[in-house]
C-alpha cells in the first residue's frame, strides 16, 4: 500500500518537503527577530500594533507556531518550555537597560501568553483524538 505524502493527507511528509524547510527557516527567523527587536534601540525597531503587549503576544505566538511545524518529533511540552526559557532570559535584559520592573513582567506574561495561545490547539486536537469516530452509515 502506497503512502499518503500528500500536505494534507494521513501519511508521513518528507523531513526535506519545501514545507518542512520552510518552517525550519521560519523558526530561526522568527527567534532572530524577537532578539533584534530586543537589542535595537526602540525608536528604530519597526511597530505593527498599537499596543506592545499585543506585539509581544504576536511574536511569541508566530514562534511558537514556527517551533511546533519546525520540530515535529519534539515534545510540545519542551518547545513550550525553550520558548518559556527564551522569554525568560530576554525579558529581563530590559531592566538592564533601566526599564521599570512592571511592564517588563507584563511584557513576559504577553510572551508567555502568545506560547499558549499557539500551543492550545494541539493539546485540543489530541484530546479530540483519543475519541473513537462514529461509524459512516
Amino acid at each position: 500500500m502506497d503512502e499518503d505524502r500528500t500536505l494534507f493527507g494521513e501519511g508521513r511528509y518528507p523531513e526535506t518537503g519545501p514545507l518542512a524547510l520552510l518552517a525550519r527557516l521560519g523558526c530561526i527567523g522568527s527567534a532572530v527577530a524577537i532578539v533584534l527587536a530586543v537589542i535595537l534601540p526602540p525608536d528604530v525597531t519597526p511597530h505593527f500594533a498599537r499596543s506592545r503587549y499585543l506585539e509581544h503576544f504576536a511574536a511569541f505566538y508566530v514562534a511558537a507556531l514556527f517551533g511546533l511545524a519546525a520540530l515535529p518529533r519534539w515534545r510540545m511540552r519542551h518547545i513550550a518550555g525553550g520558548y518559556l526559557l527564551f522569554a525568560s532570559l530576554l525579558e529581563p535584559t530590559h531592566l538592564v537597560a533601566g526599564a521599570p520592573a512592571l511592564p517588563v513582567f507584563q511584557n513576559w506574561v504577553a510572551d508567555l501568553g502568545g506560547v499558549a495561545a499557539a500551543c492550545a490547539p494541539v493539546v485540543f486536537e489530541r484530546f479530540r483524538r483519543r475519541f473513537t469516530r462514529a461509524a459512516a452509515t
